[in-house]
């Protein structure tokens, strides 16, 4: 091995790939990691690690598991250090177990299983992570195949009513943990997602993050009679919920403060709850969720947001039919201090704009930071929110900023590109996309030095 590897070290990378390539990903790593420094960078490539197959098959093409000294090296030397980019695996059933205990593999997305008999893995399996397109998807899980299951966590994309009439009654006693998450608008709240709810008698642990239009909000009196007095076992209950109601002349909407009293009985829960209505859209919400928030996304921040520290969460996006004030995005900064994308909408002028402006022309304002933004989204905004954050008096934006914005707007705030106050933020910006552009001045880029401008 000591010569073939100084024979190997006489070729240039470019060779040395085109020759492992020819190679199985197990083997390239088998063979060669921790070699020597200069192979062990090569084999650490993603074209070597990104997908492996870790079983043998024999020469009439049947697959067995691999052998034990070669199955020890991977799991006890090569997979936890190559963990993370991991991304696909195949496998046999042998083997599979411990494999998938090696270690973690955070981004692993593909996994195969050859040479199982039929129903054999199902009924094996107890924890399941799973994406769906609809509803009726998380109902063909509970068809009769994995019945061992006691951990299921489903994140679908859409909630809707079935075509078909699938079975949605029979329980499954086994499950014990629970996760929901459906990050697009349903009407089934009552008639799906609460029939589903009821076949987890035994459930311990239950996780729901969803958006629902209803008749009447989402509260914590509903959820004790619909949800937790059909659990008897449950102990863990966390939530992120937003339901809306369309409204004319009802008189009879709640306040966030009676919204508030129905989870006086949550006593080993920290509950937030926010109720708005927005007029103009005849529209009004409601949002719940335990706390501390462990999402890493809070959406429809409105005026009435009611602080805290949001540690978790990196993207977040403000709305409002009321217009949003200077001490507004001050709170939100202190409030998400890992923040890294954020949106604006609104398109109400700004009050009280001009009450702290001095005798020498400036503003006497806390100036905001946002330390780790790194995209900011401004294509929905009245023009007082473009002066937010490229007045150097309000804002500091942080560098390498990738920024969406109104094009017409930015001309107007930054004086056609020469205003001295807003260029500081500009020249922090790495990426500058204009919605509504129309021919760009050539003394666009001498103002956006350091952008590609879109």
């Amino acid at each position: 091995m000591e010569n073939s590897c100084i024979q190997l070290n006489d070729l240039p990378d470019e060779i040395l790939m085109i020759i492992f390539k020819k190679l199985t990903n197990m083997a390239v790593l088998y063979s060669l990691i921790d070699v020597n420094k200069r192979l062990n960078k090569i084999v650490h490539d993603t074209a070597f690690t990104n997908r492996l197959t870790l079983y043998a098959s024999t020469t009439d093409g049947f697959i067995v598991p691999l052998p034990d000294y070669i199955l020890d090296r991977f799991c006890l030397h090569i997979l936890p250090k190559i963990y993370h980019k991991v991304k696909c695996l195949n496998l046999e059933p042998v083997s599979i177990k411990r494999i998938l205990l090696a270690t973690n593999y955070p981004n692993l997305t593909g996994l195969a299983l050859y040479n199982v008999q039929d129903g054999i893995v199902l009924d094996l399996l107890t924890e399941l992570h799973v994406g769906v397109n609809y509803f009726t998807d998380i109902l063909y899980l509970w068809d009769g195949r994995f019945n061992q299951l006691h951990t299921l966590y489903v994140n679908v994309c859409q909630i809707q009513y079935p075509n078909l009439i699938i079975d949605n009654t029979k329980k499954r006693p086994n499950l014990k943990c629970f996760s929901l998450y459906c990050i697009t608008e349903t009407y089934a709240y009552d008639d799906l997602i609460i029939p589903l709810l009821h076949r987890m008698s035994n459930l311990e642990k239950l996780y729901l993050y969803l958006f629902c239009e209803r008749e009447v909000f989402i509260d914590g009196s509903e959820m004790k009679i619909n949800i937790i007095n059909h659990m008897p076992r449950l102990n863990t209950l966390t939530f992120n919920i937003h339901s809306s109601i369309y409204f004319n002349n009802q008189i009879n909407l709640k306040s966030n403060g009676d919204i508030q009293k129905t989870f006086k009985n949550f006593k080993d829960n920290q509950i937030i709850s926010c109720v708005d209505y927005f007029p103009k859209a005849k529209k009004c919400q409601c949002h719940i969720y335990s706390y501390p928030y462990k999402l890493k996304h809070y959406y429809n921040i409105t005026n009435n947001f009611p602080g805290e520290i949001f540690k978790y969460v990196r993207e977040i996006s403000l709305f409002d039919e009321r217009p949003f004030k200077h001490e507004f995005f001050l709170q939100i900064s202190q409030s998400f201090p890992l923040l890294k994308k954020l949106t604006v909408i609104n398109g109400k002028q700004q009050n009280n704009k001009h009450s702290r402006v001095l005798k020498n022309g400036k503003e006497n304002l806390s100036i905001i930071k946002y330390p780790h933004l790194t995209q900011l989204d401004l294509t929905q905004v009245h023009k007082d929110y473009i002066r937010q954050f490229l007045l150097d008096a309000k804002t500091c934006l942080s560098n390498n900023v990738y920024l969406l914005i109104d094009y017409r707007l930015t001309k107007k705030v930054t004086r056609n590109f020469t205003r001295n106050r807003t260029r500081s933020n500009c020249a922090k910006l790495s990426y500058v996309f204009f919605s509504r552009r129309l021919e760009f001045p050539e003394h666009l880029k001498d103002y956006f030095p350091y952008a590609e401008i879109l």
